[in-house]
């Protein structure tokens, strides 16, 4: 046993010891989508667990690789090492596209490396399952660990934090019962003593740990308050780092911790019903950002109740309502007037795809002023939903049409600059790859490649117009070219470029 993990180490730490199998329902099959892009957006709520027909950890999955576009064998003779760094270093900072197909990759089932060895068994499922934690996937996570076909004392951790995290506590200890010492920090088992009420046991086990060295000071201080029932006294303060663990203790101790300076992971703890509505709109906010809640949610919450103040946050409830009322009133004036405000409104917070794919079909038929049309269109590019309204509403510029052509999958049309859209234009114009690149190609390290074009789209999203050349190259060699085409209309229109 060792200390607790902190919040760096609950993603990175690993350790081993079986546990047993979950059920195993198949996912249902996603619509097919081959307008502008391939990959729908994803609704993981709908995702079932179950690994796919092999007992390998590493295979382990929610869809097949042929659901991504991929082949299964993706991973090549690329060592383990090399794929997990890459994995690890892969950016949570990104355009919208590329971040879910990021997800997808770390979801999907793909043949182990071929030079996978018994020494690093379950390495790689553990790096995708961390990966996806960090990325704030938590649902997600969690299925891919029910997903495999035996687990570790280190999956098993994964678990135990996540079910924290999304309040389900008293699941996890049952689940852990009568193993959770063995696998978890020794405040692990404290605490799920306290939880079954067995308050003596915990205390004793407190300062047999406490004796022992197994417990610091400062988290054996947390321990005595939560099982003493010290609410609010503010004697104690937080640990300097926060796990889910303690996170929790904070809580239950009338202390708790705002999740706005933790780890995106944590804001999900505000989604439980048990925050106030502004904790809980700034959570969907930033888990809606990173791409792992469907925006329908976070509309369930803008629509709740009017607005309890002005500015920033409150001036999206606001206009949100007020493109509502104005679509159930059929009034174009007003829905266009509601739009235009909106917009920009949304850009600032990068929540423009996650907006578009709210509204966008409630406002592709209606009649609006060129200015919000123009808007209605942008929304449209981004949205991942085909409209055929789009091509009508197209703007009569070059750029614009640069972007309509790459939607249609048509040729690109020249534009004399050296902006992005030259830059795109020169991914799209040719499929030379640079010697390393092909070679890695050649040698079947499409993975390594594939997270590699992932990191170089991150770069150019942050301006790098070669990046953007190479990454969109690399997509479209790896047959990603739907993709590859979404990812450069967001470079075009989301401006997340400094």
């Amino acid at each position: 046993m060792g200390t607790p993990l902190s919040a760096i180490d609950w993603l990175e730490q690993a350790m081993t010891a079986p546990l047993p199998q979950p059920g195993d329902p198949q996912p249902p099959p996603l619509a097919p989508d081959d307008t502008i892009i391939s990959l729908p957006a994803p609704h993981f709520e709908e995702i079932s667990t179950a690994p796919l027909g092999s007992s390998d950890l590493e295979t382990t999955g929610l869809f097949t690789a042929e659901r991504v576009g991929l082949p299964r064998a993706l991973w090549g003779p690329t060592p383990t090492a090399e794929i997990i760094s890459a994995i690890i270093d892969l950016p949570s900072d990104t355009m919208p596209a590329a971040a879910r197909l990021a997800l997808r990759l770390l979801m999907a089932e793909f043949a182990p490396p071929l030079q996978n060895i018994p020494e690093t068994r379950g390495a790689l499922l553990l790096a995708r399952v961390d990966k996806l934690v960090e990325l704030g996937a938590l649902e997600q996570a969690g299925q891919l660990i029910e997903a495999a076909p035996e687990t570790s004392a280190a999956l098993n951790a994964r678990a135990f934090d996540i079910a924290l995290l999304l309040g389900e506590e008293d699941r996890a200890c049952a689940h852990m019962s009568g193993q959770i010492s063995a696998q978890h920090s020794h405040s692990a088992q404290v605490f799920c003593m306290a939880r079954r009420g067995d308050w003596q046991a915990a205390y004793t086990s407190l300062q047999v740990g406490r004796s022992l060295g197994l417990l610091d000071e400062a988290e054996a201080a947390l321990l005595t308050r939560f099982l003493e029932e010290e609410e609010g006294d503010g004697q104690t303060a937080p640990p300097q780092h926060i796990t889910p663990l303690g996170w929790r203790i904070m809580e239950a101790l009338g202390d708790p911790v705002t999740t706005a300076s933790l780890p995106v992971a944590f804001a999900h703890a505000d989604l439980r019903g048990t925050s106030g509505w502004r904790a809980q709109l700034d959570a969907a906010e930033r888990l809606t950002r990173a791409g792992v809640l469907q925006p329908n949610r976070l509309l369930g919450l803008y629509t709740q109740r009017r607005a309890a103040a002005s500015g920033g946050l409150w001036e999206r409830v606001r206009v949100i309502q007020r493109l509502d009322r104005a679509i159930q009133q059929r009034s174009n004036a007003a829905i266009s007037e509601a739009l235009i405000d909106a917009w920009p409104l949304f850009t600032a917070v990068e929540l423009e795809v996650a907006f578009a794919q709210m509204k966008v079909d409630a406002l592709s038929d209606a009649t609006l002023t060129p200015q919000a049309s123009d808007i209605l269109w942008q929304m449209m590019m981004v949205s991942q939903e085909p409209h055929e309204r789009a091509i009508d509403l197209t703007p009569d510029t070059g750029l614009r049409r640069f972007v309509m052509a790459l939607a249609l999958n048509d040729d690109l049309p020249e534009l004399s600059n050296s902006s992005m859209a030259g830059a795109i234009q020169a991914a799209f114009s040719s499929t030379e790859l640079p010697q390393q690149v092909q070679a890695a190609l050649d040698a079947g390290a499409l993975g390594l490649t594939l997270l590699g074009a992932l990191s170089q789209i991150a770069d150019a999203a942050a301006g790098d117009l070669h990046a953007a050349t190479l990454g969109l190259q690399r997509l479209r060699a790896l047959g990603l070219d739907p993709v590859a085409r979404q990812i450069a209309i967001e470079l075009l229109l989301l401006e997340r470029r400094g």
